[in-house]
């Protein structure tokens, strides 16, 4: 018995040591605004027009730290989007997770999620993976994270959260880690997206 309380005591030790956090911009949104970045580190974008949503930190709702993330609807529109680039060669063929802390007010039927975007080196969207919508209050913080395998002809690895009806969202405490060692099988290389889906640029 105590044989093999150590040997599943190790290969746990293993399995996570397989786990690598991968460094992000700002990911807790304590850095302030800069003169290019509403919020410094990552890129906040709106499908067309005027400006539509409103993008900031707040000091009064987080989870960690002394700020979040918030989103705001101001005038309808047909999404708005926080996202951040990272470099995919560290993360080729390996299977990665995303995941960060959410709170929501009144968000419509449209939802709210977040998305990852797989990008090609002329910048085009290979592929768009998205996590399950969130809809209505979520009053406490609330867990959402996405995990894929990310193809071995991918130049970045585009990391977002995208409102897409009117409401309120709060986000905090992001990250994004691979999962796995490398050397495993490399993945295929995703389709280009079929016509008739929002593809973030």
């Amino acid at each position: 018995m105590i044989h093999r309380t150590v040997l599943l005591l190790g290969l746990a030790a293993a399995g996570a040591a397989q786990a690598k956090d991968i460094k992000l911009q700002n990911p807790s949104f304590e850095e302030p605004a800069t003169v290019h970045d509403v919020v410094s580190g990552w890129r906040a974008l709106q499908h067309s027009g005027e400006d539509a949503y409103e993008f900031t930190t707040v000091g009064d709702i987080f989870a960690k730290g002394k700020r979040s993330f918030r989103l705001t609807r101001l005038k309808e529109q047909h999404y708005g989007a926080l996202d951040q680039s990272l470099p995919a060669a560290p993360m080729a063929g390996r299977k990665i997770e995303y995941r960060f802390q959410v709170r929501t007010r009144d968000v419509g039927p449209g939802g709210f999620c977040p998305y990852v975007n797989l990008t090609s080196n002329t910048g085009d969207v290979l592929e768009q993976i998205r996590g399950e919508p969130i809809v209505g209050t979520v009053d406490k913080w609330k867990t959402v994270s996405l995990t894929l395998t990310v193809p071995t002809d991918v130049q970045n690895v585009v990391i977002g959260m995208l409102l897409l009806d009117e409401g309120t969202v709060w986000a905090d405490d992001v990250s994004l880690r691979t999962l796995d060692d490398p050397g495993t099988k490399p993945a295929a290389v995703p389709e280009k997206p079929k016509a008739g889906k929002i593809f973030i640029p």
